[in-house]
């Protein structure tokens, strides 16, 4: 069952796909940030869970079974974009704090900066719908109805 959600003055969202980069959002320095399983757990009941990374840490596949999501490497901020646009990009969210991940943030249907640890990229910040000072505050916005439709409404 997909994430829906009305938002006043923007067409509304009908999310199936979460997109995920890892590097810098779900992990600090290659080790997946405490409450992100939690997290990405429940939001599996309602979306499908992409994973994408060049694996710089070469933690993926770990990460990947442990969150029980697909996941895909990619090295350019083309190649994901790509990855959204095969998954429909009107329905996915995405999120990411790297240059690479700009291409998919300005295309996905809800673009999600995360500054954490590792700090964002000015390029993905400006192709964000949303900025969160932590991945779970992101992932929040997610599971909690009301929180996106507070940031979003025009």
């Amino acid at each position: 069952m997909p994430i829906s959600r009305d938002i006043p003055g923007r067409e509304g969202l009908v999310l199936e796909y979460l997109v995920l980069d890892l590097n810098g959002t779900l992990t600090n320095h290659g080790e997946l940030i405490d409450g992100v399983a939690e997290r990405i757990e429940r939001l599996g009941e309602k979306l499908e869970v992409q994973l994408l990374s060049a694996d710089t840490f070469g933690v993926l596949a770990g990460v990947s079974a442990e969150l029980q999501a697909h996941s895909r490497t990619v090295t350019t901020g083309d190649e994901k974009a790509r990855c959204v646009w095969e998954l429909g990009p009107e329905r996915c969210a995405a999120i990411g704090n790297g240059a690479n991940d700009a291409p998919m943030l300005e295309i996905a249907a809800l673009g999600v900066v995360v500054v954490g640890p590792e700090g964002a990229a000015a390029a993905a910040i400006r192709s964000a719908d949303v900025v969160c000072s932590s991945i779970l505050d992101a992932l929040d916005l997610l599971l909690d109805e009301r929180a996106l439709l507070a940031t979003l409404r025009l």
